[in-house]
C-alpha cells in the first residue's frame, strides 16, 4: 500500500533519467527513493505516456475525514447516542448523510449497536434450591398435596420466595 505520491516533478525527473540510459537501481540511488518506487513509476509511463496522477475508482468519500472523526469522537463519547442524533449533528455541519452511512462509518471504526441480553429470572441458587425441594418431596403423595395451602405470600416485594431464602 503507498503511503505518499512523488510530486510530478520527482516524477518527471525519473522518467528523464530513464531516457537518457539509467537503470533502475541508479535512479534510485540520486533521487533518494525507493527501486520499486523508480520501477513503478516507469512501468506507469509506458503504459498510459504520462506522469501525471490517473483517476481512483470508486466514488469519493461523502463525509470529510474531519467529519468522520467527529462523528466517531461522539459515538465513543456518549453510547447511547441515536443515529438520527449523529444524522442531525453532521447536517449542522453542513455534511447530510444518511443513517446508513453513519452506520457504516462507524462500524469501520468499531462502534456497533448492541442490546444487552436480559438477565435470567432464576439464579444458580435459586435452580438449586427448586432441585433440593424438590427431590426432597419426590415421594410424597396426591393426597399430601391437597392439604397444603398455596399463597404468593411467601414470595417478597423483589419475586424472591422467603424459602430461597433459607438455602443461602
Amino acid at each position: 500500500m503507498k503511503n505518499k505520491e512523488h510530486t510530478r516533478q520527482v516524477r518527471d525527473t525519473v522518467v528523464k533519467k530513464f531516457k537518457a540510459g539509467f537503470g533502475y537501481k541508479k535512479i534510485s540511488q540520486a533521487l533518494n527513493i525507493p527501486r520499486s518506487t523508480v520501477q513503478a513509476i516507469i512501468l506507469k509511463w509506458k503504459e498510459y505516456q504520462t506522469t501525471a496522477n490517473l483517476p481512483r475508482p470508486g466514488r469519493p468519500s461523502k463525509l470529510s475525514a474531519h467529519t468522520r472523526r467527529r462523528l466517531i469522537r461522539d459515538a465513543a463519547k456518549r453510547p447511547m447516542i441515536t443515529l438520527d442524533e449523529l444524522q442531525r449533528s453532521t447536517a449542522e455541519v453542513g455534511d447530510s448523510v444518511h443513517r446508513t452511512t453513519i452506520s457504516r462509518i462507524l462500524h469501520k471504526s468499531g462502534l456497533y449497536g448492541r442490546v444487552a441480553r436480559r438477565k435470567p429470572f432464576l439464579k444458580d441458587i435459586h435452580k438449586k434450591c427448586c432441585l433440593e425441594f424438590a427431590t426432597s418431596h419426590l415421594g410424597d403423595t396426591p393426597n399430601m398435596w391437597k392439604k397444603v395451602l398455596w399463597s404468593d405470600a411467601a414470595f417478597t416485594a423483589n419475586g424472591i420466595s422467603t424459602n430461597v431464602g433459607t438455602c443461602l
